[in-house]
């Protein structure tokens, strides 16, 4: 922030490449119980039918990117600047998938006891290449309301890469893969923004606020496979638009020379604007509903609210200064997983960590606590593959007290 003069122009350009290659053999076998978990019951099926049953294969996938960028501000008028941004990117993606399965009762195949374990783990072998050129961009207008006082707003526009499926495609009624699943397609996004940035009192209060609004076409999600009547999976495919808005803040103030107090906060509004053939919750599990519209539905993993509050209080000691530091944090509940499920909606909690310390120098000494009351919490919880009512999650982190030493080289 502050006055700037009219006509200069910044710029900024390059380019990269980046290659990756990932390989796996991907294992899985059953036991004699999971033909009463993983399937109905039927008096042709018994525990046989897939104990002991058992894929086993490899997967190799290779990517290559290369991109150039370049970025130009322009500063027409004192207090104006013009930023705008452009990206290309070109990608080539190769993918080869192959398993085989093996073990478990001897059946024919086409049969429906065959068709029931192809159902649980199924062989498939195909290979698929995506290849895709996108082009991005921003363009950021500021300015200077006062030389304390910075408005903004910016738009910017970009593309997440396609990619291919690697953990299996959907099969057609004779349980063949639809390699027309492949291949996942890019999703966009487009994204606005606007805000005020602040500096306040000789910089003593910093205030800053923003709101966005993002929307994305053919967001990568999971898709249920409805062929598999039996036992209903997904794979990773297209859906229509999903959309999030939000209002986020930050602020801080110095109080003398010894206290600092800061604060943040943001509400966050996401759903899936369009989820027409998405997975059922588990509650659902074992009804004749294949497919679920999660239109509507709340993004997972996003609070509606977050906030956090804290400060240091610092005090001359022997050449050095003693510091005390708090932290709160705090969020509303969570949905785990897209559906829904009542089962995997994770509860608001709020954190409080802190810290004791004395530094000098380039040395510092400190007494920490992580999560101080040891509040319990699940971290995730995720409905695993397959309707055996298996919800898994990660627990909180217990309390954690400790000490650090922390020193900087050099000036």
């Amino acid at each position: 922030m502050g006055s700037t003069s009219p006509g200069p122009i910044d710029y900024v350009a390059g380019l990269y490449y980046f290659h990756q290659k990932i390989t796996g053999r991907p294992i899985s076998i059953y036991g004699p119980l999971a033909t009463y978990w993983l399937l109905p019951a039927s008096p042709t099926r018994t525990s046989a039918l897939l104990n002991g049953y058992q894929t086993d294969g490899h997967t190799d996938f290779r990517s290559e990117s290369f991109g150039v960028f370049g970025e130009v501000s322009w500063h027409p008028a004192a207090r104006l600047s013009i930023t705008g941004g452009l990206r290309y990117t070109y990608e080539e993606k190769d993918g080869i998938y192959d398993v085989r399965t093996f073990g478990g009762q001897a059946t024919v195949p086409v049969s429906t006891l065959y068709n029931d374990q192809q159902s649980i783990l199924h062989a498939q072998s195909y290979s698929a290449h995506d290849g895709d050129g996108s082009a991005s961009g921003r363009i950021n207008i500021a300015y200077d309301l006062t030389n304390q006082i910075m408005a903004y707003a910016s738009f910017a526009k970009g593309q997440k890469s396609g990619g291919i499926n690697m953990s299996g495609l959907p099969v057609n009624s004779a349980n063949q893969a639809v390699l027309a699943t492949a291949v996942v397609r890019p999703e966009t996004n487009s994204t606005w923004e606007a805000g005020l940035k602040t500096r306040l009192l000789e910089g003593a209060l910093v205030f800053n606020i923003n709101g966005y609004h993002v929307d994305v076409k053919d967001f990568q999600a999971n898709i249920v496979d409805n062929s598999a009547t039996v036992a209903p999976r997904s794979y990773l495919a297209n859906i229509p638009k999903v959309r999030v808005k939000g209002i986020e803040f930050d602020a801080s103030a110095a109080l003398g020379s010894h206290l600092t107090l800061r604060a943040s906060g943001a509400y966050a509004d996401g759903e899936y604007a369009s989820y027409p053939n998405g997975p059922c919750p588990i509650e659902r599990t074992g009804s004749s509903t294949a497919r679920c519209d999660l239109t509507g539905n709340a993004l997972p993993g996003l609070p509606k609210w977050t906030g956090s509050a804290g400060g240091e209080y610092r005090a001359p000691l022997k050449g050095g200064e003693l510091f005390l530091r708090a932290d709160a944090v705090t969020r509303t509940r969570v949905r785990g997983e897209a559906t829904g499920s009542a089962y995997t909606v994770i509860k608001g909690y709020t954190l409080v960590n802190g810290s004791v310390g004395y530094r000098a120098g380039q040395w510092e000494l400190a007494l920490f606590a992580r999560n101080l009351f040891d509040r319990d919490y699940m971290q995730n919880l995720t409905v695993q593959a397959g309707n055996s009512g298996l919800i898994v999650g990660t627990p909180s982190e217990p309390r954690t007290i400790g000490v650090t030493l922390r020193t900087r080289l050099g000036s």
